[in-house]
């Protein structure tokens, strides 16, 4: 029995031994990963739910309707708006398509949901942005700043792009335009 014992012994003693040797690695590389998680999630926001799964391809490419359409405001306002019940039932009063979704939406407005969308993009509070300026005077095209949303078929649980300071000025040099900081700093 004791040879067996001191077998088992010699067994963990040369296992801790190498565990103790790696032990150092492994917690880099788990806190590692876990700053690369943190930043990540901080730098993509939360998750941002929506009422219904709704499906931008379909009315862009396939109705082809414009985004103004929509987002009332894209060219004459600081923010684009976004659509509520009295816009989606000017078609979804009554059933149409085939799709599951469709005939959520018509139902939601029958009982009279305002059927109110989540803003996916957003900036900072102190960030002075108009969709006017950019939008209707300087000509850029939605996908600039909001990427392939177009394309989509369900709503994207984050923006597409992130929209910070660097991607404005790139944008802005690219332009042409101002790089003074209260020209979008308040």
């Amino acid at each position: 029995m004791s040879e067996k014992w001191s077998a088992i012994r010699g067994l963990r003693s040369g296992t801790s031994g190498a565990i103790r040797r790696s032990a150092p690695y492994i917690a880099l590389a788990v806190l590692l990963l876990v700053v690369v998680s943190l930043l990540l999630g901080v730098r993509r926001g939360p998750a941002v739910p929506q009422p219904v799964a709704f499906n931008h391809r379909k009315h862009t490419e396939d109705l082809g309707l414009n985004c103004e359409f929509c987002h009332v405001y894209v060219k004459k306002g600081a923010h684009a708006g976004l659509p509520g019940a009295e816009t989606c039932s000017v078609c979804h009063d009554s059933p149409q398509g085939t799709s599951e979704e469709a005939a959520r939406v018509t139902e939601l407005l029958s009982q009279g949901d305002p059927l109110r969308f989540n803003k996916l993009f957003r900036l900072a509070p102190h960030v002075f942005y108009t969709h006017r300026r950019h939008v209707a005077i300087a000509g850029l095209e939605c996908a600039t700043c909001h990427g392939a949303i177009a394309e989509t078929e369900r709503p994207p649980r984050r923006a597409l792009v992130q929209v910070d300071m660097d991607f404005c000025m790139d944008c802005h040099r690219e332009q042409q335009q101002t790089l003074e900081c209260n020209a979008c700093h308040r």
